[in-house]
């Protein structure tokens, strides 16, 4: 759910908060913020909206961008980056997957970004409706906070596994 979508498109709910995330090479700790990696290299993919955002809140970074993720990462474990912006939920499955160990997943986010189902605008109110119920009805009974626990790592998947 950004700014520029709302115009072409409805949305649900958000049924999850993520961001950008900065992720370092294994022992150091996660930096405070941006502002913090002035003069520094931070890699980031050329998809998605951390770049842009990077370029125009932080630009005292030396930022570098690279074709994805695992691109990303392993320039970050060779040491030829101080850090790695990344989406935070998906940058954490990756660097545990490629890079176990060598990388200090974060435990913040630089931005949020609500996650929600889009359709054109105007069409599928329904849907939508129903989805909204959906997603109201698993977050009173605390399911979603289980799930969203499992896919954290904040507590046993019970067989969930993040893909």
């Amino acid at each position: 759910m950004t700014p520029d979508r709302r115009p072409l498109f409805d949305f649900s709910d958000p049924f999850l908060i993520t961001g950008g995330a900065l992720f370092v090479r294994s022992p150091n700790g996660t930096p405070q913020g941006l502002s913090s990696l002035a003069d520094k290299i931070v890699v980031t993919p050329q998809t998605g909206p951390l770049a842009a955002y990077i370029q125009k809140n932080a630009p005292e970074v030396k930022l570098r961008i690279t074709k994805d993720y695992e691109e990303s990462l392993s320039r970050l474990v060779k040491g030829e980056a101080d850090a790695a912006a990344l989406g935070f939920h998906v940058g954490i499955s990756i660097a545990g997957r490629l890079h176990p160990g060598q990388v200090t997943l974060p435990q913040s986010m630089f931005t949020e970004l609500p996650f929600a189902v889009a359709v054109a605008k105007g069409q599928r109110v329904q849907f939508l409706t129903q989805l909204n119920a959906g997603i109201a009805a698993i977050r009173a009974d605390g399911s979603w906070q289980r799930i969203n626990n499992q896919w954290t790592a904040k507590e046993p998947s019970g067989g969930i596994e993040p893909q």
